[in-house]
């Protein structure tokens, strides 16, 4: 019994931390004191996430996510002087910060002495936020291996690197979030989470779970852009944008959505679409509460389920249209028309029926 109450003390101590650090607020997204935007995901529908990403990509992508998450952790450190420790017992105290920081993400356990990761998140994740964590400490920089022991656990190899260091820049912009004003953040709610602490991280609702930073993902798809991908025709048939804007630099969006799609046809989620409301419904049960954004507001366009969804220019617009198109191919069983383009502002995305149905 000692036990149980044990671990439900420590679920709710960890979930209290979780809430001092991030906060819902009202464009959908999830922020810390730095206003930097979080996702909460599920670490099986992240593992599908990626395999599809970068399958339907054609080109190994993994240390590209690898330096994304490498980057974006340095750059939280900065953000937050995370690293701004005293001299005195700085190694055992800064060891101390990291562990709990790993602790609270859901990420696992960073062994620091025997340079390995206890996880179920992806490897170059891991090594990514491991890097920056022990540049950081030595103020220098390493190159970094790793190898896959078991299902839980990575061991990290660093060697020297004669590159001197500098500050990781902010997250990359893109057209679709480079017009956005500051959001001012009203309606702040608190993170809510069923979570329940367990060995090398926590869960929610019963599955394994952790934040990752939405400018992880920006810094991934400017690594995707500089590829110079070209996606297949069939692909892009379904997709139609703003003609001011250049289709190449859409890939890594249009990469995402396809993505979030296998995740979704993968996943258990029941996606019933009956009229408007349904949406707002499924927004604030899939959406919202885990920082995938939301709609300022819906149009109906026609009467096989054809809608228009208005968009905030955000970082996160990505996944939120992924989602969106994801549920409505889902609830309506067929393929989505997309088209994306700039109205008084905001993003226009309009979803109807690829093939025309006739009666």
């Amino acid at each position: 019994m000692a036990d149980g109450e044990d671990s439900s003390s420590t679920s709710s101590s960890l979930l209290l931390l979780i809430q001092e650090r991030f906060q819902c607020v009202n464009d959908g997204s999830i922020r810390d004191s730095s206003e930097q935007a979080w996702m909460v995901w599920n670490i099986v529908d992240f593992h599908r996430w990626w395999h599809a990403f970068e399958t339907n990509a054609g080109v190994p992508l993994g240390r590209k996510l690898m330096h994304a998450a490498a980057d974006q952790e340095e750059y939280s450190f900065n953000q937050s002087s995370f690293l701004q420790i005293g001299w005195l017992m700085k190694k055992k105290r800064l060891m101390n910060s990291l562990s709990t920081r790993w602790s609270q993400m859901g990420w696992g356990e960073y062994e620091f002495g025997a340079t390995r990761v206890f996880s179920h998140l992806l490897a170059p994740v891991c090594s990514g936020f491991a890097l920056a964590a022990v540049e950081g400490m030595i103020s220098k920089r390493r190159k970094i291996q790793w190898h896959q022991v078991s299902n839980v656990q990575i061991q990290l190899e660093f060697d020297e690197d004669l590159r001197s260091i500098s500050q990781a820049p902010p997250p990359p912009q893109f057209h679709w979030d480079s017009d956005s004003k500051r959001p001012s953040f009203f309606d702040v709610k608190a993170v809510q989470l069923d979570l329940k602490s367990v060995e090398h991280g926590w869960t929610h609702s019963g599955e394994r779970t952790c934040f990752l930073p939405s400018g992880l993902f920006q810094r991934l798809f400017e690594s995707v852009n500089m590829q110079g991908l070209i996606l297949r025709p069939e692909i892009l048939e379904s997709w139609e944008f703003s003609e001011h804007i250049e289709s190449s630099t859409w890939v890594p969006f249009i990469l995402t959505s396809l993505a979030v799609d296998e995740v979704i046809s993968q996943s258990e989620r029941p996606i019933y679409i009956q009229d408007d409301e349904s949406w707002n419904q499924l927004v604030e049960v899939y959406l919202r509460p885990f920082g995938f954004g939301t709609f300022l507001d819906t149009t109906s366009l026609d009467e096989q389920g054809g809608i228009e969804f208005e968009l905030l220019p955000s970082p996160l617009l990505p996944f939120t249209v992924a989602y969106l198109i994801a549920f409505w191919q889902r609830g309506f069983g067929r393929k989505a028309k997309v088209k994306i383009e700039l109205k008084n502002g905001n993003w226009s995305l309009q979803l109807t029926s690829l093939l025309s149905y006739s009666h």
